[in-house]
């Protein structure tokens, strides 16, 4: 199987690699979180192949590990029988398929199955906020870290002045929490981007505006000290 990375959101970003593999693919399935049948990832496979071969799986948006584990266990029987059947199985998700995707927890399943898999890399929404903003994550002498936005402001405030920048995902339901941290920590660069690389993208200067938290959904931050001279 494969597991594909397909980017930030403009289809553009899909890699040549990733797009290759798709169009060569019998079957595509796409995670989605709700069933309403909406989904970013499937509009952007849509500009790569012909709809037909897309299968829509639905893990819900909980912290049940008892659910979503059976889900994950059904799909990967599934995805083996398809490629027993000698059929090209590819799974996608937004981003890059090792940085908190829903391919990591398929892929525990697949290999009790002895399924063997391949991951193509996705540009990620981490390199895509620092090229969005022209601002770069590090340079020679500095370091640079990825996190979870956590709930309580002294740990986020403790992560920005540990790092010379940080990315902040997950923004979601704790948009307070980071605007205290910033509040108290001054950076010299400190954005959050909603929908990046989509219909809707939306930044923020977090240095002199206060976004509502509704544009906190899809959103990720960055959060930069002043550059080494």
């Amino acid at each position: 199987m494969y597991s594909i990375g397909l980017g930030p959101g403009d289809p553009d970003l899909v890699t040549v690699k990733a797009s290759k593999i798709l169009a060569q693919s019998n079957v595509i399935i796409v995670p989605q979180s709700d069933k309403t049948g909406r989904s970013v990832a499937k509009e952007i496979v849509s500009y790569y192949v012909n709809p037909d071969v897309i299968t829509m799986y639905h893990f819900p948006m909980n912290n049940n590990k008892e659910e979503l584990n059976a889900r994950y266990s059904k799909l990967a029987c599934h995805i083996s029988d398809l490629i027993e059947d000698k059929k090209i199985v590819s799974f996608v998700t937004l981003g890059d398929p090792t940085i908190y995707s829903t391919s990591n927890y398929l892929t525990d399943s697949l290999k009790k199955l002895k399924v063997e898999i391949q991951h193509i890399p996705g540009i990620s929404s981490i390199n895509a906020v620092s090229s969005r903003l022209g601002l770069p994550l590090c340079v020679k002498g500095e370091n640079f870290a990825v996190y979870e936005l956590p709930f309580h402001v002294d740990e986020a405030v403790q992560i920005i002045e540990r790092h010379s920048s940080v990315v902040f995902l997950k923004v979601n339901k704790k948009l307070d929490c980071l605007m205290r941290a910033v509040q108290i920590t001054a950076p010299a660069h400190a954005y959050m981007i909603r929908r990046i690389g989509l219909d809707g993208e939306e930044l923020y200067n977090l240095l002199d505006s206060s976004p509502s938290s509704e544009t906190a959904y899809l959103s990720v931050a960055l959060i930069r000290r002043r550059l080494k001279t």
